[in-house]
């Protein structure tokens, strides 16, 4: 992670106006705090020891003066004077003091408010309008990840600031992995689990919360689709896409929606409905009785979980470019009426959904419940 300035300048401030307060074990705290940082300037006695603990903020550590011992998830390492050290959100971290003093600075974000001195103000709620978007501190668990809508989906909330649980039904989504690293410091996992069976929902579930300890934020984007003219279509087809996209999005809701309840501290769940939640298709009887369910499904879990803070929404994506629409791309007369119906003259892309899942993972949607989002270029209003 690249250190910003606004962290290293206060390596170099001048602290002597800033006052102190002696802790318990002896420890002398100073401390800065703004609308996005808060900054603890910490001077140890030799042998003092922090034991290891994680937190939910992000974590800049200068060591200003001394030598401290690190133990790093199950790591240890000596750091020196000068050298900085960055801990994301919830990584396992303690620190043992080595020489005579130490001398730590500590900047987390967001503000950290439980860590301010005893009868200090509080920041005011002046955070600007963006901030509303941002995913500092948050687990997102995303379906369907290693392609296509899932995988933009992911990198987009990565990139507002959340640690990912990447989800995919077969091979892990090691190429949506590889684009969040190279584009942030976010915690990642892979997780694989085929939906078709109907324990997997909860299994999957619980495995991100052993991993990361909870769940903020769910987007269900796993689906698949079967085409076959109604008259032929087999009990197969049906069952697959009917488990896959409607009864599994419920057992996957109903884990992660017992587990936000439990918290007592909300959560956003973004459900993937389509065009097909208001229209019938064409050979795809089950694809659209399973997205108008996750309307419905959508519409009815918030009305039981709005009221604990849960916002329960969905995203209807129109055209998309994505594996399931590639025959119909392939097919050029139906590919060509699609395009002439569409105001905006275009298929989507998945970086189409960036904006609008960041907007309901984020607290910027947190008065908007059961809305069924359209994300089509107009379709559904020529």
């Amino acid at each position: 992670m690249k250190i910003p300035e606004s962290a290293i300048e206060f390596q170099d401030r001048d602290w002597t106006k800033i006052p102190v307060e002696r802790l318990a074990d002896g420890t002398e705290r100073q401390m800065i705090w703004g609308e996005r940082l808060t900054v603890c300037r910490l001077r140890f006695a030799p042998g003092i020891v922090t034991p290891v603990h994680t937190h939910t903020h992000e974590q800049i550590t200068i060591v200003e003066r001394g030598r401290v011992l690190f133990t790093i998830d199950d790591q240890q390492r000596i750091v020196s004077a000068g050298e900085v050290l960055h801990f994301p959100p919830n990584m396992q971290h303690g620190a043992t003091m080595l020489d005579e003093e130490v001398v730590l600075i500590d900047i987390f974000s967001p503000v950290r408010e439980d860590f301010l001195p005893e009868g200090a103000a509080r920041p005011g709620n002046t955070a600007s309008t963006l901030d509303l978007f941002r995913l500092d501190g948050k687990v997102a668990l995303v379906t369907g990840a290693s392609r296509g809508l899932g995988a933009a989906m992911a990198v987009a909330l990565a990139g507002a600031g959340a640690d990912v649980a990447l989800h995919s039904s077969r091979h892990p989504a090691s190429a949506t992995d590889a684009e969040i690293a190279a584009r942030s410091s976010r915690r990642t996992e892979l997780l694989t689990a085929n939906l078709e069976d109907r324990e997997s929902a909860d299994r999957l579930v619980e495995e991100t919360l052993s991993r990361f300890g909870r769940i903020d934020i769910l987007v269900n984007n796993a689906g698949i689709i079967r085409r076959q003219r109604a008259a032929e279509h087999s009990d197969e087809y049906w069952d697959s896409v009917i488990e896959v996209n409607l009864s599994s999005l419920f057992r996957l809701c109903r884990a992660a929606g017992r587990h936000m309840l439990e918290r007592g501290a909300g959560g956003k769940i973004v459900n993937i409905a389509s065009l097909l939640s208001f229209q019938g298709g064409i050979t795809v009887p089950g694809y659209a009785a399973a997205k108008g369910g996750v309307m419905q499904l959508t519409k009815a879990l918030s009305n039981e979980w709005a009221a604990g803070g849960i916002n329960v929404n969905a995203i209807a994506p129109g055209y998309m470019q994505t594996d399931n629409t590639e025959a119909l791309r392939q097919d050029p007369v139906r590919s060509r009426q699609i395009i002439e119906r569409i105001p905006a003259g275009r298929w989507g892309t998945p970086q189409d959904l960036a904006g609008t899942v960041i907007f309901l993972a984020s607290r910027a949607s947190d008065y908007v419940h059961g809305h069924i989002l359209v994300v089509d270029g107009g379709w559904m209003g020529r």
